[in-house]
């Protein structure tokens, strides 16, 4: 019997103990992927964010508006490329969240040059802009509720009274897998026509494009200047901390979910060296017959190490092999509640992480017995009772 046999037969002695440790370690696995994805997902719009973007606001809060009037005198800034304003409209199709999706009025004339990731055919972007009440939705959102160029789309605002009719001129792309293509926006004129007067020409916010990032903190100090003393002041960052900042609003839960996913890992990889640690004890006897048998200890050693290492391994694979699709359908039930979460949101590193950590624990509760065991006279292990 060759090495290899030997130590696959070993690891078959207690199926039911290998199969329950195996599975509590793809468990943990498992759940530290999971979380800590979960937390990565939550910060992928920051990930995305390009440096040379800056957000401007209300000061007061985001959900107050600016004046339409700042596009020109925002335009005419020295370092500003582009600009463009879009609002929150947060229209949906019924009554149930299951159908949200996020939709913004936008410049039609101004949008794709702020944002470039955006693409669509020539012939679409004319239309849409054309039509003052025409829409451009995603791919993803195309593939979502089969919508096509040419269909109309009524949404109830939960901001906006009434119902609100638009006609699709158009389906965009992203030019990244990135990129966001699951929101519908539509012309700024169509929503505000049909505001009252006092809610006219008012918009969420200002996306500036500047033509040196190293720039944009005079550029952003210029814009805030500028409206300083005016009923409507500014609030001037960069797209990562404005993304950042809806991010912040639940750091204190995101940090809890970090400390259990690694609490959760320590304790079933604990499990898991432990149980192993315990398999080892009680094979004390037989690894004292294999050093009689004429093994020497570092063969014995070796077979310890590979089968510790196969359990570990084993788990890692477990839970790298179940964590995705788990984690593909809470993105799906949460979208409802928390916008659109990043496809393949699983890092490399947290795969890796996880599966080196159930390796790691694998070894260590192996070694110490084992060589503990080794340790012993072969006359005294051979009387050793488990």
């Amino acid at each position: 019997m060759n090495y290899a046999r030997l130590a696959w037969r070993d690891l078959g002695r207690n199926p039911l103990r290998l199969s329950l440790t195996v599975l509590a370690g793809a468990v943990g696995v498992m759940a530290f992927i999971f979380l800590r994805t979960v937390v990565d997902m939550f910060y992928s719009g920051a990930a995305a964010a390009q440096v040379d973007r800056l957000i401007i606001r209300n000061k007061v809060a985001i959900t107050q508006p600016l004046p339409l009037s700042y596009f020109p005198r925002i335009a005419a800034l020295p370092g500003v490329t582009a600009i463009t304003h879009q609002s929150w409209f947060g229209g949906t199709m019924g009554e149930s969240q299951r159908d949200f999706f996020p939709n913004l009025a936008i410049d039609p004339s101004s949008f794709m040059k702020v944002y470039p990731e955006y693409t669509l055919p020539p012939g679409q972007l004319t239309a849409f802009q054309a039509d003052p009440c025409g829409a451009l939705i995603g791919r993803k959102l195309s593939q979502r509720f089969g919508w096509k160029e040419g269909a109309r789309v009524t949404l109830k605002s939960q901001i906006y009274p009434g119902e609100w009719t638009f006609n699709i001129r158009g389906i965009y792309d992203g030019t990244r897998p990135e990129v966001d293509t699951s929101a519908l926006v539509f012309g700024y004129r169509c929503l505000n026509e049909r505001l009252p007067e006092n809610w006219k020409d008012q918009v969420g916010l200002f996306t500036v494009r500047v033509d040196d990032p190293a720039r944009s903190p005079q550029v952003a100090a210029a814009i805030d200047g500028m409206f300083a003393n005016s009923p409507y002041a500014t609030l001037t960052e960069s797209e990562r901390a404005f993304q950042l900042g809806f991010v912040a609003m639940s750091s204190a839960i995101l940090t809890a979910v970090k400390l259990v996913s690694n609490v959760i890992l320590a304790i079933i990889l604990l499990v898991i060296g432990n149980t192993i640690a315990m398999g080892v004890r009680e094979r004390t006897r037989d690894i004292a017959t294999l050093r009689a048998m004429g093994f020497r200890p570092r063969h014995v050693l070796l077979f310890v190490i590979v089968e510790a290492a196969a359990i570990g391994v084993a788990a890692g694979v477990l839970g790298a092999l179940v964590a995705p699709p788990l984690l593909e359908g809470f993105a799906r039930a949460v979208e409802s509640q928390f916008g659109p979460m990043p496809e393949n949101a699983v890092r490399v590193q947290t795969l890796v992480l996880a599966a080196l950590a159930a390796v790691g624990v694998s070894l260590l509760g192996a070694v110490g017995p084992a060589i503990r065991a080794l340790r012993l006279p072969v006359a005294e292990g051979l009387r050793r009772v488990a």
